[in-house]
């Protein structure tokens, strides 16, 4: 009987509260992460509309104010707005608010049917969730308080089978009737009084129990209609300030009904654009009387052929009262509900975009006429640089060999008739006229090389190099030069161009080591930020870094005439073919230290000849 009593009685009370208690505490649960996730996706979808302008415009400042505004809800903790080429555009972080679980959340920003960038919401439901379990912990300290008491109260009863007399029952009978519960009875008797002083008794506890059920329920009632009430009031208060944030900003929402063909919502930034008042946005014949005529049939096409569930966007005009014509891009979405059809979307103010495309079709048009005509400034230069080059390759070079050759009769026909001083004017004259015909020479490699087609093809500059040294020692055998070349080293070039160049940087190097008793000559590669740079080292008698600008500029020598031989052009000539190649030339030394020339020849950056 004891067992019976205590599982029935502990079965009747705790259970179904506990089941009930449970169960709403659960459907509370899920209609707070339900209500959570809603305005979570209601921000996300915010930011992503608010910020396609500033990430277009690459103008964080302008976006700054809605991230502010959202950020203001308390149940954000961070949220980061990036452009797909910059990376982080705009971020914001409030890490002291994470009380729970965090929730993210990503939209994708599109512009013009392109992806510009991410937007990234997270969510705290701290504050939410702690509620429902202040409650749920709530509802089991109060299922244990009664299983607690029903216990004792229980094994008290177990523990006290004293029947009472007879007139004792009458009055404890009398008692129950006048609803005087809080006071046990008490048996000392196990006879049959006892058992109806127990049935009393018991019928006692469950009275005291259901009242006081019923008394927890009421409680319990009460708090659920206080808590519904603080639940409605900030729902209001969010749905108030998500209403101002989104009428606060230059996207304005709008909804229609598209079986009457007429705004029935427009978001009071409509005044503003336009100039009409709101009342005017709900005529009718709205979009036929303020849409610019060429773009009337795109309200056709919104009302009435436009049904899949994605959105719909474009470009048109509107008609504003101070006879302005205002840009806007429309963004249109079906939706299908218990309400019947409807049309909602937004309305963007893009005219100061279309007067930049305007005045960037113009400055393009411009600049294409530039184009056109600076290339035929620089034909007409090329032409006259033909014409030039010609001329000097034969106007000049004719009467060059007309002079060399009286004075070539001069000394032959006149030489005894001539004293020791006139011969040697006559010597030095055609000595002159000899240098003059090299120099025109040299000046004409050096036109031609602008001119020149690169034919890149591997070659083997160690080999080249060899070849060239071979030549150097075969016009002065007695000199003995140390050589410091690799066995081989490939690049990718003009075979007959970078010969010019190798010759020109080890003449120069074979040339000024002649006075150094142990000359030594290298050719090397390394490489410097991902290329290759080639190297021609001597220890000759170097320069002074003060004078490097005018190493490679034509006819410019760093060393008085008649010290060394040459006329100052073969370097300049090194850096228009390591040019016409895409590469770059460069030289370091120090007087008496020797010099080293470095140049690149990147692959694939051949400069086009002009």
């Amino acid at each position: 009987m004891r067992t019976a009593l205590i599982l029935a009685i502990l079965a009747g009370l705790l259970l179904p509260a506990s089941i009930a208690g449970y169960l709403r505490l659960e459907s509370q649960l899920g209609e707070a992460r339900a209500q959570m996730a809603r305005d979570h996706g209601r921000i996300a979808d915010i930011l992503m509309l608010g910020m396609q302008e500033p990430l277009w415009n690459l103008a964080p400042e302008s976006g700054r104010p809605l991230l502010d505004s959202v950020m203001s809800d308390e149940r954000v903790v961070r949220v980061v707005i990036s452009d797909n080429t910059l990376g982080t555009f705009l971020s914001a972080n409030r890490p002291e608010r994470r009380q729970g679980q965090l929730y993210a959340l990503n939209r994708v920003v599109t512009k013009q049917g392109a992806q510009i960038g991410k937007v990234t919401v997270e969510f705290d439901d701290g504050r939410a969730i702690a509620l429902i379990r202040s409650e749920q912990r709530q509802t089991i300290a109060s299922v244990l308080v009664q299983l607690a008491f029903s216990l004792g109260l229980i094994l008290f009863l177990i523990h006290s089978r004293i029947l009472r007399p007879l007139d004792a029952l009458t009055k404890q009978a009398k008692r129950l009737a006048n609803q005087q519960l809080d006071q046990p009875f008490i048996w000392h008797r196990d006879d049959e009084l006892g058992q109806l002083g127990h049935g009393l008794e018991a019928t006692r506890q469950s009275l005291k129990a259901m009242f006081d059920t019923l008394e927890q329920k009421n409680l319990q009632l009460e708090a659920d209609l206080i808590s519904r009430r603080h639940i409605e009031s900030a729902l209001r208060a969010s749905q108030g300030r998500f209403q101002r944030l989104v009428e606060s900003t230059r996207v304005i929402p709008w909804d229609a009904n598209p079986e009457e063909w007429r705004f029935v919502y427009v978001g009071p930034q409509a005044e503003q654009l336009l100039g009409y008042p709101q009342s005017v946005w709900y005529h009718e014949n709205f979009l036929s009387t303020y849409l610019h005529p060429n773009d009337r049939h795109l309200a056709y096409q919104l009302f009435t052929e436009v049904r899949g569930d994605a959105p719909t966007e474009f470009e048109c005009r509107l008609l504003a009262k101070d006879q302005r014509t205002v840009w806007v891009l429309l963004i249109a979405e079906h939706r299908h509900g218990a309400d019947g059809h409807h049309l909602q979307g937004f309305l963007i103010d893009i005219s100061a975009r279309k007067e930049a495309e305007i005045e960037l079709e113009k400055y393009r048009n411009h600049l294409e006429e530039g184009i056109e005509l600076s290339t035929r400034a620089l034909a007409a230069a090329n032409h006259e640089l033909e014409t030039f080059a010609q001329s000097v390759s034969h106007d000049l070079r004719s009467p060059l060999r007309t002079i060399e050759g009286y004075i070539e009769v001069l000394l032959e026909d006149y030489s005894d008739t001539l004293d020791e001083r006139a011969r040697n004017y006559v010597v030095r004259m055609r000595g002159t006229m000899r240098h003059m015909g090299v120099l025109v020479d040299d000046l004409l490699t050096l036109s031609r090389l602008s001119r020149s087609e690169i034919r890149r093809q591997p070659v083997d500059l160690a080999a080249v190099a060899y070849e060239i040294v071979e030549e150097l020692r075969a016009l002065q055998p007695d000199r003995q030069v140390e050589i410091a070349f690799p066995d081989c080293l490939m690049a990718s070039a003009d075979p007959k161009l970078i010969r010019i160049v190798l010759y020109n940087l080890l003449d120069n190097a074979w040339k000024f080591t002649s006075h150094v008793p142990e000359p030594v000559i290298s050719l090397e590669v390394n490489e410097a930020n991902g290329q290759q740079v080639y190297q021609v080292s001597d220890n000759g008698v170097g320069f002074d870094m003060a004078q490097v600008i005018r190493l490679f500029l034509p006819f410019q020598r760093l060393h008085p005439p008649g010290e060394y031989e040459g006329n100052g052009i073969g370097l300049a000539i090194a850096q228009a073919i390591v040019q016409r190649h895409g590469g770059r030339i460069w030289a370091k030394g120090a007087p008496d230290e020797g010099t080293t020339f470095y140049f690149t020849l990147p692959e694939g950056r051949d400069v086009p000849g002009t």
